[in-house]
């Protein structure tokens, strides 16, 4: 294992110059708040003096807004003051490279958006290397400067958060990065067409599209991707315009998640518009062929 270039593997882990937040913090109940941000300063490895100790408790106490705590008992703390505990207890190394494994999995949603925050101002003001480990999209979008999507124990890219959202190499990355996920389409290639059922034309492509597509696979089952905020409602000159039935609106916020069904398959829209339909009425819909993304059905890699 290297890190910073530095082969660590034989070296012992109090020497890797690592801090590391668990999921469930594993704060020691028996201490006080002071003496579980000060524990790993104290280690003989380590050997930091107490005046130094002291003086770097108090400054992350302060930074984290849990000075006041400091002489409490962990087990008297609310879910907010414990990860911000366990986050001074970490930060407290200063550590080159800090592992954080699902830190806020435990918190409601405000404390959540609060502390997602303060991970940024943290990183910049402290410049060390964080590595996030979360199954929450919102926290690794907000948080990341580069994230790396796996799935099924493979690494399918790392790019930063807008690149791996305009242009996934996998209908994986795809589908996992972006919230409400996309739209996905199964389609079969029929000469320059991509249909529907085999029957209702949904993209009519160029013969360059074509021979980039014949070039990846010989098959003829290509997914189409797109992506929520692409699919407008109504019909517009110059888009692909489709009708369907209303399914249902999912309220998210000020905006509406609009469900429709277009022969057979869901598509779905993201909208801050009023939809005055009742189930089953037609809905107009529309996008541009520009904003889709196909993929290999067997692979899932990317293919235009």
């Amino acid at each position: 294992m290297f890190i910073s270039e530095k082969d660590v593997t034989e070296i012992p882990p109090a020497f890797r110059d690592i801090s590391f937040v668990f999921e469930n913090y594993n704060l020691f109940h028996i201490y006080n708040v002071y003496d579980n941000i000060a524990f790993a300063l104290r280690s003989k490895l380590i050997q930091v003096d107490e005046s130094e100790i002291d003086k770097r408790v108090r400054a992350f106490s302060k930074e984290l807004h849990i000075e006041h705590l400091l002489d409490r008992l962990t087990g008297t703390l609310s879910g907010g003051e414990t990860q911000r505990v366990a986050l001074a207890r970490a930060l407290v190394r200063k550590a080159s490279l800090n592992l954080f494994d699902e830190p806020l999995s435990n918190l409601d949603l405000k404390l959540r958006e609060e502390l997602r925050v303060e991970f940024k101002e943290l990183h910049k003001k402290y410049h060390s290397t964080i590595f996030y480990v979360t199954h929450d999209h919102d926290s690794a979008v907000s948080v990341a400067d580069r994230i790396g999507i796996i799935y099924g124990g493979v690494l399918h890219q790392i790019d930063t958060p807008d690149n791996l959202i305009e242009n996934p190499n996998h209908i994986t990355v795809a589908t996992l990065i972006n919230y409400p996920t996309i739209n996905i389409i199964d389609c079969s290639l029929e000469n320059h067409s991509l249909q529907v059922n085999h029957q209702m034309p949904l993209v009519e492509l160029t013969s360059l599209q074509v021979d980039k597509i014949r070039s990846q696979t010989s098959e003829k089952e290509i997914q189409v991707g797109l992506k929520l905020k692409s699919v407008k409602l109504g019909k517009a000159p110059g888009n692909l315009n489709f009708s369907g039935k209303l399914l249902h609106t999912e309220y998210q916020g000020y905006n509406k998640v609009v469900n429709i069904d277009y022969e057979g398959m869901p598509i779905r829209l993201i909208t801050n518009e009023v939809v005055q339909l009742d189930y089953g009425e037609q809905i107009d819909f529309n996008f541009s062929p520009q904003d889709i993304f196909l993929f290999n059905k067997s692979s899932g890699m990317r293919i235009l």
